[in-house]
């Protein structure tokens, strides 16, 4: 059995549950509210970041979202692949994985999360800023075109088959759709495809996720809107 501490709206979190549940790996879930820095959890993590992956059955801590991801990989080869099934296919699943978890989440989701929610718990709480919203958004234009250029010629972000990269782009993604922050008007098959992500009920338990005093939109657990 495995312990994984999160923070519903930390989209690293929800790519790992979303991941674990497409491999059909239980899984006990703790939230957890790493700004408070609790001692327990600095001790498992120092830097004091969730996803934290505990496997109770060899005592083994494992940090950040895509290294959990390899570790469940090699330790349950025997389950369905969301790396590739080749070198070709593992190397363009992982370099896509890392665009989202990185250059996305830099670009765009780190600040959307930073001032719609996380920058309340700061000891000087302050107000949206409406300028890096909107830099953030005009980011997000761009990467929404990128997942439109790549859907051009793959049913998925990286082939024709649901992959790890699909989990790390939507998950992405879902905590912007939380805040409204999509106007998916402009991008019909970036809408088509997140559709599609939506429709498998691996990802259902992660949009019925909700946090204190914030509602999502109406849209925002639809599988069609």
């Amino acid at each position: 059995m495995y312990r994984l501490y999160h923070h519903p709206i930390c989209p690293f979190s929800r790519k790992i549950r979303v991941f674990l549940v497409a491999k059909e790996i239980g899984f006990e879930l703790v939230q957890e509210n790493f700004w408070e820095r609790r001692k327990e959890f600095i001790a498992m993590n120092p830097s004091g970041t969730v996803p934290v992956l505990f496997d109770n059955g060899d005592a083994v801590v494992v940090v950040n979202s895509a290294t959990i991801v390899e570790y469940i990989e090699e330790k349950h080869a025997e389950s369905k692949n969301f790396l590739g099934d080749s070198v070709v296919k593992r190397a363009e699943t992982r370099r896509l994985q890392s665009w989202f978890d990185e250059k996305f989440y830099h670009e765009v989701s780190k600040h959307v999360l930073n001032e719609r929610y996380f920058n309340r718990y700061l000891p000087s709480a302050v107000s949206p800023d409406s300028e890096i919203l909107r830099i953030a958004r005009r980011n997000l234009n761009i990467h929404l075109s990128y997942i439109e250029y790549l859907l051009e010629t793959r049913k998925y972000l990286a082939g024709d088959q649901i992959s790890v990269a699909d989990f790390a782009a939507a998950c992405q993604i879902s905590v912007l759709d939380y805040f409204g922050d999509i106007n998916w008007h402009h991008y019909l098959p970036a809408k088509d495809w997140y559709s599609l992500i939506k429709s498998h009920k691996i990802f259902g338990e992660i949009l019925r996720d909700r946090i204190p005093n914030i509602t999502p939109p109406e849209h925002y657990s639809k599988i069609d809107f």
